[in-house]
């Protein structure tokens, strides 16, 4: 046998002994490796969903629509249009047809995100009988976006007083 025979068997023996007494210290010779990136921006939020202006101007042009009776309307309204809203609402678009203030021009800008599943709006909206007047409203995403109820308060004030 050779000495170089010897001492490879005496090394195989001395790592499979280390190994059945549990010894670790094997595995701290190993470096601890961190990975550090200097310099890098930090991820970021997702940006906040809003909608093209095409959709809220779809949404205010439906509810604006004096052909279309507000039942058809409920689904563009947060939490819908009761029987007693849809009523009033029916009564005062008739009564803005009589009154020659229709049809309304509607135009949408500056939407920006108002929280998770909203948006605001500024909504201009001017007609035969009514100078173009600005207001801010708000949208909300119930599964497609609808105005606000305050907001639809807001644009009936807005629409119906002259």
């Amino acid at each position: 046998m050779t000495v170089k025979y010897l001492a490879t068997g005496f090394a195989a023996a001395a790592i499979v002994g280390a190994a059945a007494a549990g010894v670790t210290s094997v595995a701290t010779v190993v470096p601890q490796v961190q990975l550090t990136v200097f310099g890098a921006p930090l991820p970021l939020d997702p940006p906040a969903a809003v909608p093209a202006p095409e959709q809220l101007t779809d949404v205010l042009n439906t509810l604006a629509d004096p052909a279309i009776p507000a039942a058809g309307k409920s689904h563009l309204v947060e939490g819908g249009l009761g029987p007693v809203e849809s009523s009033v609402m029916d009564r005062k678009m008739a009564k803005g047809v009589a009154n020659g203030k229709f049809p309304l021009s509607i135009g949408v800008a500056n939407i920006a995100p108002a929280g998770p599943g909203a948006a605001t709006a500024d909504v201009t909206a001017s007609g035969p009988q009514m100078e173009p007047r600005t207001v801010n409203l708000m949208f909300v995403d119930q599964g497609g976006w609808k105005l606000s109820r305050s907001s639809l308060m807001t644009l009936s004030q807005m629409t119906s007083s002259n």
